[in-house]
C-alpha cells in the first residue's frame, strides 16, 4: 500500500517553490513555471513512494528520510543559486565545484553563505517545525492509487506531446525534451554530475597528447617574438577608470589610453564579454579552439594554445597565483600544456609574487621566441584580501552608488574593496608591461569573467547576468611591434568597437602573432574584414547577450 506522508508533501512543495527562482523563469509565467515544477515533483516523488512501498517497513522509512534530506538540500541549492546568482545547476557548475579548492570554498562561504545564515537557519527551522507539528498520513486504496497513476501519466504525456509538437514546428525532433528531465527533482543534479564526470582523465590526456598533422600550421617570418597573455580574475570593466568608471582606479591604463592619439600603443576594446560567469568553463573556451558553436565537442578534442605555441617554436611559460584545482579538467590540464608551469606559494600572496616568480624562474629561460601567461588572482573574493593595505585608496564614502542596489554600509565597503582590488591590479599590469616595453612584444589583458556588483540586484559576485560577463579586453603593443607591423596596428585601431566574446580569442591572437593553423576561422578573427559582427553571443549556456 502506498502511504503519502508529511515528508512527501514537504519534498514536493520545496521543489515547486525553488522552481520559481530558476534562471529560466523569464521563459514562462512565474505561476505556470511553479505549477509545472510542482506537478513533475509530485510525479517523481509519487513514483518513488510507489517503489519504496515494496520495501520492508524499516528500510522504507530509512529510504524516505534519505530522500527527504537529499531533496531539501537540492531544492535549497536550486533556490540559492537561482536567487543570488541567477545560475542553474548544470555541468559547468559541477565542473566548477570539482575545481574548487579548500581555500576558495572557505572564501565563498565567508562572502556569500555566512551573510545569509539567518535565512538558512529560518528555512531549516521551518522544515523541522513542519515535520514535527504537521503529522499527516494518507493511505491510498488500490483504486485511488490507480486513478492517480493514470492522471499523472496523462498529464506527463500531454505535456511531452505538446512540447515535442512545438519543437517539431521549429525543425527539431524528440519525444522526450531535455527540459522535462531538467524539471524532475534530483534528476537535474544527477545528470549534471554524470556529464561532468562521463569522460575520464585518461581520455582527456590522450586527446591532448595526440600528434599534429605535419601541415597543421605555418609561422610568419616576422612573427611576434614575445607574446604575453594576462588573464585577470573576476574583473568587471564597469568598475574600471579606463572604461569610464567615475573613480580613477586605473591610473596606469588610463594614462596609456590618454596617450593613444600620440603613441597608439594601447587598444581598449569596448564591447567584450566572457562565455561564462565562472573560471572553469571559461578556461575550456579561452585557451583552445572550443567555443559556443562547437560546445557539444569536448574541450580536450580541440587544439590548445600552449601546444600550438610549442609547435610554432616558442618557449612557453604559465605563471599562476591561483591554488591548484582538485579535479583533472581544463582548469588543471590546459595550463600544464605550457612547457614550464610555475605557481606562487599561497593564495594569500598578492599578484606581486608573479613578478618575483618571473624574475627567478622565467627570465633565465627566455629564448628567441616566448609565450608567457600570467594568471592573476585579481579581484577574486574575498576582495579585501586581494590588495595590500597601502592600496586601500578609495573609501566607502567615495564610491558612487547611482544605479546600484546597495542597501547598507557593509555592501558599500564590499564595493570599495572591489574597486581597490582593481586599483592594485592596475599597478601589477604596469610592472608586467614594463618588463617588455623595450622588446618586440604583444601584451593582451582580459578577465576570465566579471562580477555582478549590485548591478542587477542587492547581491554581488558570480552571476549569469549581462553584468557578470562584461569583461575588460585590452591589447598593448610596444614601439618595436608598431615599427615592424603598422598594418596590424591599424587593424587593432579599427576593431575596438566591434562586439566580441572571449571564446574566440584564439582566432584573433594567433593571426596577430603570425601563426596560422588549420583550425582558424576568419569570421571569428576580430581584426579581419570578414569578422562576423552579427554573431549571436550566447553566454552561460543559453542566454543571448543583447546586440549593440
Amino acid at each position: 500500500m502506498v502511504v503519502l506522508d508529511t515528508r512527501f508533501f514537504l519534498c514536493v512543495f520545496s521543489f515547486a517553490l525553488a522552481g520559481g527562482f530558476s534562471p529560466d523563469i523569464h521563459l514562462s509565467y512565474s505561476l505556470k513555471a511553479i505549477a509545472k515544477n510542482g506537478f513533475y515533483s509530485a510525479v517523481f516523488f509519487y513514483v518513488a513512494y510507489t517503489l519504496l512501498s515494496f520495501l520492508p517497513m524499516r528500510a522504507r522509512e530509512w529510504s524516505k528520510n534519505i530522500l527527504l534530506v537529499l531533496s531539501l538540500a537540492s531544492a535549497f541549492v536550486r533556490f540559492f543559486m537561482g536567487y543570488y546568482f541567477n545560475m542553474d545547476i548544470n555541468q559547468a557548475l559541477m565542473e566548477t565545484l570539482q575545481d574548487t579548492n579548500v581555500h576558495e570554498s572557505l572564501a565563498f562561504l565567508k562572502a556569500h553563505v555566512l551573510p545569509h545564515s539567518a535565512l538558512f537557519l529560518a528555512l531549516l527551522a521551518f522544515c523541522a517545525l513542519f515535520l514535527y507539528f504537521v503529522r499527516f498520513k494518507w493511505e491510498l486504496s488500490r483504486r485511488v492509487h490507480l486513478i492517480l497513476l493514470v492522471f499523472m501519466s496523462l498529464g506527463v504525456g500531454a505535456h511531452m506531446g505538446r512540447t515535442a509538437y512545438l519543437f517539431a514546428q521549429r525543425g527539431m525532433a524528440g519525444w522526450s525534451p531535455p527540459e522535462v528531465w531538467e524539471t524532475l527533482p534530483l534528476i537535474k543534479e544527477a545528470r549534471a554530475l554524470y556529464f561532468s564526470l562521463r569522460y575520464s582523465t585518461q581520455v582527456a590526456r590522450q586527446s591532448l597528447d595526440r600528434p599534429f598533422a605535419k601541415d597543421y600550421l605555418r609561422v610568419d617570418k616576422e612573427s611576434v617574438p614575445d607574446v604575453v597573455l594576462i588573464v585577470g580574475e573576476s574583473v568587471s570593466r564597469n568598475f574600471m577608470g579606463v572604461y569610464g568608471y567615475a573613480l580613477p582606479n586605473t591610473p596606469f591604463l588610463s594614462g596609456l589610453k590618454r596617450e593613444r592619439e600620440r603613441s597608439q600603443n594601447l587598444f581598449v576594446f569596448k564591447d567584450v564579454i566572457s562565455a561564462f560567469a565562472n573560471t572553469a568553463p571559461v578556461l575550456q573556451t579561452l585557451l583552445n579552439y572550443s567555443d559556443v558553436e562547437n560546445r557539444h565537442t569536448p574541450w580536450y578534442f580541440q587544439r590548445s594554445l600552449g601546444d600550438i605555441f610549442k609547435l610554432a617554436g616558442y618557449q612557453t611559460f604559465w605563471l599562476t597565483n591561483q591554488n591548484p584545482a582538485q579535479a583533472n579538467n581544463a582548469y588543471k590540464l590546459l595550463p600544464k600544456r605550457f612547457e614550464s608551469f610555475y605557481r606562487t606559494s599561497s593564495l594569500d600572496t598578492s599578484d606581486q609574487a608573479l613578478l618575483d616568480l618571473f624574475e627567478q624562474k622565467v627570465k633565465p629561460q627566455l629564448g628567441a621566441k616566448n609565450a608567457i601567461v600570467f594568471h592573476l588572482i585579481g579581484s577574486h573574493i574575498l576582495y579585501h584580501e586581494r590588495f595590500p593595505k597601502s592600496f586601500a585608496k578609495f573609501s566607502p564614502a567615495q564610491i558612487p552608488t547611482q544605479g546600484l542596489h546597495i542597501k547598507d554600509k557593509a555592501q558599500l565597503q564590499t564595493l570599495a574593496d572591489y574597486v581597490n582590488s582593481i586599483y592594485y591590479t592596475d599597478s601589477v599590469l604596469r610592472q608586467i608591461f614594463k618588463l617588455f616595453e623595450k622588446k618586440d612584444a604583444l601584451i593582451l589583458y582580459l578577465s576570465d569573467h566579471a562580477q555582478d556588483m549590485f548591478e542587477s540586484g542587492n547581491t554581488y559576485g558570480h552571476r549569469c547576468s549581462i553584468y557578470g560577463v562584461q569583461i575588460p579586453f585590452i591589447i598593448y603593443v610596444t614601439d618595436l611591434f608598431k615599427q615592424k607591423r603598422p598594418s596590424k596596428v591599424q587593424q587593432l585601431a579599427q576593431a575596438v568597437h566591434k562586439p566580441f566574446m572571449s571564446d574566440d580569442l584564439i582566432h584573433t591572437l594567433l593571426p596577430l602573432v603570425g601563426i596560422h593553423t588549420k583550425d582558424h576561422l576568419e569570421n571569428k578573427n576580430l581584426l579581419s574584414p570578414k569578422f562576423d559582427e552579427k554573431r549571436k553571443r550566447i553566454y552561460c549556456d543559453d542566454k543571448v547577450y543583447p546586440h549593440p
